[in-house]
């Protein structure tokens, strides 16, 4: 996990990142952890929400927009003492609302422990959604 162990740490901005508080209705959300998308903000947030809850702090190396149409953070964080980075890249639409999310974690130890926890915390109904291993 070497970029981020050196990048520089950004200040926390608070509130929502742009992405989350910009999120169009017909939104999807896919993640290296999901079988197949969630599709539509209620069913993203409800996602979301969860996710936020694991980890145990936030240090951005980035956020912001990135090239035309895009807005990327990349950060790293611990889930249950497990070191897990994050790079999240959206599409923000011509009405400057994100429609499409997309989220890689790294390594794949932590990105399958991240993927055990959500599929233990989510609604019923998402959890075919997330990935079971070994």
């Amino acid at each position: 996990m070497r970029f981020n162990d050196t990048a520089p740490v950004q200040p926390s901005a608070g509130g929502q990142p742009l992405w989350l508080a910009r999120l169009a209705q017909n939104a999807t959300l896919e993640a290296t952890v999901l079988k197949r998308p969630v599709e539509g903000r209620a069913d993203i947030l409800s996602v979301i929400k969860h996710a936020v809850s694991l980890y145990e702090f936030q240090h951005h190396s980035y956020k912001g927009e990135v090239g035309n149409g895009l807005y990327m953070e990349s950060y790293r964080s611990r889930i249950q003492g497990v070191p897990i980075e994050t790079l999240l890249v959206a599409h923000m639409n011509e009405a400057g609302e994100a429609d499409s999310v997309v989220i890689s974690h790294r390594p794949l130890d932590a990105a399958m422990l991240f993927s055990k926890l959500m599929r233990e915390r989510v609604d019923e109904r998402f959890r075919e959604l997330y990935l079971d291993g070994p």
